[in-house]
């Protein structure tokens, strides 16, 4: 009886052990696969109304080497809005900021058809925030005019890389 007792004690120990590598990986493929510098969204609707400026739903992150260098962004989006509005971006929680062109005409049309528009923004060594090692970069946005002032995004994509050298 105490040799079952042994065994099934190291049974469960393996068995825990086991268990914890288990879940460890797949907590570590699960962060790997939110941090990434490409992010596209299928799915149309993501709404946001007011002045600017809030933070939006597309985010990707990127590690910036020893040797800092200048990071591309690119945010390419369908769209729809009763209003000017600014699209910026955040980085690593800072304000929301124009690191390049920002502004997207009012596209409102009867029929529902979507506007598109493409930004490309150049983060470059020594600007605010920008950290060695994993960078968060998240849109942000809003009016220019009024509180009522409103964008709904189609499909879109952001992504970051590293200037090559």
């Amino acid at each position: 009886m105490k040799v079952l007792s042994v065994i099934s004690k190291r049974s469960l120990v393996v068995l825990g052990i086991l268990a914890c590598f288990i879940t460890i990986s797949a907590v570590a493929q699960d962060r790997h696969e939110q941090d990434s510098p490409v992010m596209r969204t299928t799915y149309q609707g993501e709404t946001h109304t007011g002045k600017c400026c809030s933070t939006w739903d597309a985010t990707v992150t990127i590690e910036e080497t020893a040797k800092p260098r200048p990071i591309i962004v690119t945010f390419s989006t369908d769209y729809r809005a009763n209003a000017p509005m600014y699209i910026a971006m955040r980085l690593n929680d800072g304000p929301c900021a124009f690191y390049g062109p920002g502004i997207v005409p009012a596209y409102n049309p009867e029929d529902f058809s979507w506007s598109a528009k493409t930004f490309q923004w150049v983060i470059l060594p020594g600007d605010y925030k920008l950290a060695k090692g994993l960078n968060t970069i998240k849109v942000c946005g809003g009016g220019i005019n009024s509180d009522s002032d409103q964008i709904e995004l189609g499909f879109n994509t952001l992504t970051a890389r590293l200037q090559d050298k």
